[in-house]
């Protein structure tokens, strides 16, 4: 049972101050009459005023104890009922058990936020393929937060590119903000926290994310943003954006992501009268469904850049922008490696 607030007990104490003053039968000393009764008093009278005011006082005193017994009754309705704990075990037919408090310690750090109301992320990690064979009354599935959290999402992203890059029309704005919030993107930004240990799967949806069927992992990230807004509010949401996704060497690899390297590097090479770029694929590794490509481009016989790519054409276009990059055409994009020194 919660006790009473301050303000409460506040008022029932003026309340019963109040009622007592309006029926003590007090009188005007500055009266004639007044100081002539006072003056009149005997001791008996004055012990039997004491014995009434006594009395009174231990009536309002029951009084208040009734009042404070009926409030708290009142606040006992409101609470809501407190049922069981419900025992969550593995099911059969999913990816694994309900999140531990193990679990949730482990994502408040790989998410870099304190969570305050676990339901939320509960929810924003729990595919709807879960609820088909762990039927609790209390889950649900993330589709919702997904969509809240796409909508915030998608704001947090255009507020930052309308300010960071003022001279851009509407329509490149546009194309900035579908590259930083694509599926591709989000995936990778899902993969960044390690998200996939926290999901809530069905065995076959879990099978289906191994063969590299992302949505539903890009679909996990939306609901895990949805779910720090609710539980943080926007400025938490923003932060969580901004660290995870908005930073200074996306930045300018947002700027270069759209351009053809081939078709540059092509025109470049072409305004120097030099013969055209030869790409030669010097290797080829990894199984069939996910092979990886090693390519060299050759500018009048001598190797200007390297690049590999899960297909020829990225392979292709990675050793292109390094050769524009080695000529000078774009400018170096400053990384930094993981003990935050930075390095070209």
């Amino acid at each position: 049972m919660r006790p009473l607030s301050s303000s409460v007990l506040k008022h029932e104490r003026l309340f019963l101050f109040h009622r007592f003053l309006s029926e003590a039968p007090f009188s005007d000393p500055n009266s004639r009459e007044g100081a002539g009764r006072t003056s009149r008093q005997s001791g008996k009278d004055r012990s039997n005023l004491f014995s009434r005011f006594r009395k009174r006082i231990d009536r309002y005193r029951e009084l208040g104890r009734a009042r404070r017994q009926r409030l708290d009754e009142k606040l006992r309705e409101r609470e809501p009922a407190t049922g069981p704990a419900i025992a969550y075990e593995m099911v059969p037919g999913t990816a694994r058990g309900i999140l531990t408090a193990q679990d949730f310690d482990e994502l408040e750090r790989r998410i870099g936020y304190t969570i305050k109301h676990r339901a939320y992320f509960l929810q924003a990690l729990t595919h709807r393929s879960y609820l088909q064979f762990a039927q609790y009354p209390a889950l649900k599935s993330n589709e919702r937060l997904e969509f809240l959290g796409d909508s915030i999402l998608n704001l947090v992203i255009a507020e930052y590119l309308y300010g960071e890059f003022e001279s851009l029309p509407e329509g490149d704005l546009t194309k900035l903000r579908s590259r930083l919030v694509s599926g591709t993107a989000l995936v990778q930004h899902a993969k960044d926290i390690d998200l996939e240990q926290f999901l809530l799967l069905s065995t076959s949806a879990d099978a289906a994310l191994k063969r590299g069927s992302a949505t539903l992992l890009a679909d996990a990230y939306e609901a895990v943003i949805a779910a720090i807004y609710l539980d943080g509010g926007m400025t938490a949401a923003r932060d969580f954006i901004y660290r995870n996704i908005i930073t200074h060497t996306r930045r300018d690899e947002l700027m270069l992501s759209d351009k053809n390297y081939k078709s540059m590097l092509l025109e470049f090479v072409q305004s120097k009268k030099l013969s055209s770029p030869k790409y030669v694929t010097v290797n080829e590794e990894g199984p069939n469904h996910a092979r990886t490509f090693s390519v060299d481009v050759l500018v009048t016989g001598l190797r200007h850049g390297s690049g590999s790519g899960r297909s020829k054409k990225e392979a292709e276009q990675n050793a292109a922008r390094e050769a524009l990059g080695i000529l000078g055409v774009l400018p170096r994009i400053v990384r930094q490696n993981e003990d935050g020194r930075e390095e070209d």
